[in-house]
């Protein structure tokens, strides 16, 4: 089979023809990948800044595909099925996997990210039935793509703050998933979403989206912005989906008393809670009685109700842009990424 390999760290992966079709097991099914999004993680691993064990390696945990074979004892998918792909590979017997956290599996594995487990930047991929959901016909590949990781990513965080219609929100950080995020707080029913961005090219990219306003943090001071928006109390809840420590404040400040501020963003570098004066932490987190709770990946039992609310039109993807590219071009796929022109850099077979 054809798939890019990474190689050599730093280094461009390497598009190789002859890649033996992988073994699979009797709870797997192999897919024939017909699409699979580059995301930003995939832009770390190359560079070397997340590591992935020995090399060569497989990157690609965005797949959407088609059942090509199953194992023994596989019982819900068939040869032809459409399918995508929820990469975190959990146990499902641990405390986490009981309570229906598998995002937080104690030995969970992320396909086409942790070390030794192959991904599907290539014509093929095994994947765990259990980690398979079915496309109707009715449901692109590449919104199959969009669901996988960055619709999942954003809405597993309005779930983790239990996010109500008519609550208001602000998001920082307007870029891949929050984008999304914003469809998704337009289709739980927000009556107002702000967001904040950093630059006109990311104020602009974001228009589409749903967004009631758009700040731009280089020109405007974002917390006083949205205060004057909310009648000087804040939003109900503040997200944070920039990975900045500053934006980190920012989101907390930007929220009401009572309010909740969730991070989704994931900074990677040593964060400091550093508020301007002495009494900053007193006025934001204690005198406030704020809740800052964290949302990581996503949990199982969200792909199905995605799924439905796509297939409905609940969350509309039309504002969303994608760029379906050859894999022999998925090295400049990567640094379109980086790029941020578009919604999903998407490899398609």
């Amino acid at each position: 089979m054809k798939a890019a390999v990474l190689r050599e760290l730093k280094s461009p992966l390497v598009i190789e023809k002859d890649i033996s079709i992988p073994e699979f097991g009797p709870k797997d099914v192999l897919i024939r990948v017909k699409q699979c999004g580059i995301c930003v993680t995939d832009v770390r691993i190359a560079s070397g800044a997340r590591p992935v064990g020995e090399l060569p390696f497989i990157m690609g945990h965005e797949g959407v595909g088609i059942v090509e074979e199953i194992g023994s004892e596989v019982s819900n998918f068939v040869k032809g099925d459409r399918v995508l792909m929820d990469p975190l590979v959990s146990c499902g017997m641990c405390k986490n996997c009981s309570a229906g956290r598998d995002n937080i599996c104690e030995n969970r594995k992320l396909i086409g990210i942790s070390p030794g487990v192959q991904g599907v930047y290539a014509e093929y991929g095994v994947i765990p039935e259990r980690n398979l959901y079915g496309l109707t016909d009715d449901v692109s590949y590449s919104d199959g793509v969009l669901i996988t990781s960055n619709l999942a990513s954003a809405f597993h965080g309005a779930r983790r703050v239990d996010f109500k219609a008519s609550e208001t929100a602000c998001i920082y950080g307007v870029g891949a998933i929050g984008k999304l995020l914003a469809l998704v707080l337009k289709a739980f029913g927000a009556s107002l979403i702000i967001g904040v961005v950093r630059s006109e090219k990311s104020l602009k990219a974001a228009e589409t989206f749903g967004l009631d306003y758009l700040i731009n943090s280089k020109k405007e001071d974002p917390v006083k912005q949205v205060k004057e928006l909310t009648e000087g109390k804040g939003v109900d809840v503040g997200f944070e989906v920039a990975g900045k420590h500053e934006v980190i404040l920012q989101a907390i400040a930007s929220t009401r008393a009572g309010g909740r501020t969730c991070i989704l963003g994931v900074p990677f570098y040593h964060v400091i809670m550093d508020f301007e004066d002495e009494l900053g932490f007193f006025r934001e987190i204690c005198e406030k009685e704020a809740t800052i709770i964290n949302s990581w990946g996503y949990v199982r039992q969200e792909f199905p109700m995605m799924i439905n609310m796509v297939k409905k039109g609940l969350i509309d993807f039309s504002p969303c842009r994608t760029k379906i590219i050859p894999i022999e071009e998925v090295n400049e796929g990567l640094k379109l990424n980086e790029e941020g022109l578009y919604t999903r850099v998407i490899i398609g077979f």
